[in-house]
């Protein structure tokens, strides 16, 4: 699955010569939610996302993209963990135009999620990695300037992002930010 995602945003700039192909960068608030045996809570972080895109007509299109979630630290009596967390996906898109300066659009697929852990206190440290494929859907909102740059708002849920002995972390992102379509 992951080489199909990567694939498929190394093929997106192959794109960029066609017309109704699109890339973009947000930014915004990522929230890391954990929950698990030992308690549960959730931490606001700043992410951001890079993405291209391709729409086959004025509803429907392709998206890929990688988005980073920002860092989870914790500390407490002598110990600490780190969590990092990002994800690349793929999804398909339904714009829906309201008019020509403003659009709303949704978005589903599924996300390759990434998660680094560190855990060190009592003169140990035990990291680690997890590789989590999960679906993710998406809703926003575009303004579009003319018919190459648009504003984008949009809220992105990740899934699950990281499970491993009860504990779980899911991430979502809602972010602002600029569009280029060819």
């Amino acid at each position: 699955m992951f080489a199909v995602i990567v694939g498929a945003a190394l093929a997106m700039p192959l794109f960029a010569q066609a017309q109704n192909a699109y890339v973009g960068v947000n930014a915004g608030n990522a929230e890391l939610k954990l929950s698990g045996d030992l308690g549960s809570g959730k931490e606001d972080k700043t992410g951001y996302k890079a993405y291209a895109g391709y729409d086959f007509n004025q509803n429907f299109g392709l998206e890929a993209g990688y988005a980073n979630f920002g860092k989870l630290k914790d500390r407490e009596a002598g110990a600490s963990v780190s969590m990092e967390t990002s994800a690349f996906y793929l999804a398909a898109t339904a714009t829906l135009p309201v008019n020509p300066q403003f659009s709303a659009f949704v978005k589903g697929g599924v996300s390759q999620n990434r998660t680094k852990a560190v855990l060190s206190g009592f003169g140990q440290r035990f990291s680690g990695s997890e590789d989590k494929t999960s679906g993710m859907f998406g809703i926003g909102a575009a303004y579009h300037f003319n018919q190459n740059i648009s504003a984008v708002a949009e809220y992105e849920n990740f899934g699950k992002t990281y499970s491993e002995n009860g504990a779980k972390l899911k991430a979502s992102l809602v972010s602002i930010g600029v569009r280029y379509k060819f």
